[in-house]
């Protein structure tokens, strides 16, 4: 079979065919390459009206296809010029949780499924965003910056008034309950922190089985001390928390967001940063990727700011590989895989 594989500098070709040539052990089949790398991730992601969080061109990923049967990718664009292209492609596959690099409905009239990865990096992004929650409520970077970069020593970090809650004693409110957000509430338990739940989409009966408690947006933010947004960015949720919403926050409370940065208006957050309405946040991800130069993000002192880092680690890159790839191989083999972006293809 002849395989299209479009790595980047995170999940790399090496990693893609790995992968997949795992999945396909034993089945007699063999595979015939094109490859292509695009730079992400020290490209910034792009977007499109067609499709977005893409790295690439779609004229040089078009030529790579035009044989494939299988295409396997991270974050090239696979536009509808791309599909067209490969006249002879079965199936898409994404090794990622949310394949928005892929137009589904050029792939849907062909009757191309899209594979993907659910959850692939969750393990990552809660043990990161738990880093953020310490680094942040205990003036971890402050200190470090301070010290190490200004060779000046912050004895008043110590201050009563400059200290963070410990986590045994904080209430934390967990704004998504899927993988990455019930991965975050289980370790919060495990420091004894008490957790909120807010997700729409959960049963409250399953929330309270796992040990938390399922409330209202509007009453986890007024009773939490620390706030971690882990819901995925859709026509719903995007700038879920504004003016309204941020100003029901104790001031005393902390904002963390290792989700994506549409689920908040940002205007409405510096601003609330800058007057100490909120005592600080911990961002992973922003209005923009990068922040534009004139953000008024540079001028404040109690956050916490990292490039996109959440989902990066070796695992994340492995499990999202492996899972596309046995996805693919269900789909060859006769079987139906499991996470399918458009299942109505399936049943044809």
């Amino acid at each position: 079979m002849k395989v299209a594989i479009l790595g980047d500098l995170f999940i790399t070709n090496d990693v893609l065919r790995a992968a997949l040539e795992k999945a396909f052990e034993g089945s007699g089949i063999s595979f015939e390459y094109e490859f292509l790398t695009d730079d992400w991730p020290v490209q910034p992601i792009q977007q499109t009206e067609e499709v977005r969080e893409f790295v690439g061109s779609e004229d040089e990923v078009a030529a790579k296809v035009v044989e494939a049967e299988i295409i396997l990718t991270h974050t090239a664009p696979i536009t509808r010029k791309v599909i067209d292209a490969a006249k002879w492609l079965k199936v898409v596959g994404a090794a990622r949780g949310g394949p928005v690099n892929i137009n589904a409905q050029a792939c849907t009239e062909r009757g191309i499924p899209v594979l993907y990865a659910p959850g692939r990096n969750s393990g990552a992004v809660a043990e990161f965003t738990i880093g953020m929650i310490l680094a942040l409520s205990r003036n971890i970077v402050r200190s470090h910056v301070s010290l190490m970069r200004e060779k000046r020593w912050r004895g008043d970090l110590y201050l009563l008034e400059e200290v963070g809650l410990e986590l045994s004693r904080a209430v934390v409110g967990i704004v998504g309950f899927g993988a990455i957000g019930s991965k975050v509430a289980r370790l919060c338990k495990c420091f004894g922190a008490r957790t909120l739940v807010y997700d729409p989409y959960v049963p409250p009966k399953k929330v309270r089985e796992l040990g938390h408690e399922p409330v209202s947006l509007d009453e986890l933010l007024e009773n939490s001390d620390i706030v971690t947004l882990h819901a995925r960015l859709t026509p719903e949720s995007r700038g879920m928390l504004g003016e309204r919403e941020i100003s029901l926050m104790k001031k005393t409370a902390y904002l963390i967001n290792t989700a994506r940065g549409g689920l908040i208006q940002h205007e409405h957050l510096y601003r609330a940063l800058k007057e100490k309405k909120i005592a600080g946040a911990a961002l992973d991800v922003f209005e923009a990727e990068p922040p534009p130069a004139d953000s008024p993000l540079y001028q404040l002192d109690n956050v916490v700011a990292t490039s996109h880092l959440a989902g990066a680690s070796i695992q994340a890159a492995e499990i999202g590989a492996s899972v596309v790839a046995g996805e693919v191989f269900k789909f060859i083999s006769g079987e139906t895989p499991k996470y399918c972006m458009n299942p109505e293809v399936l049943a044809k």
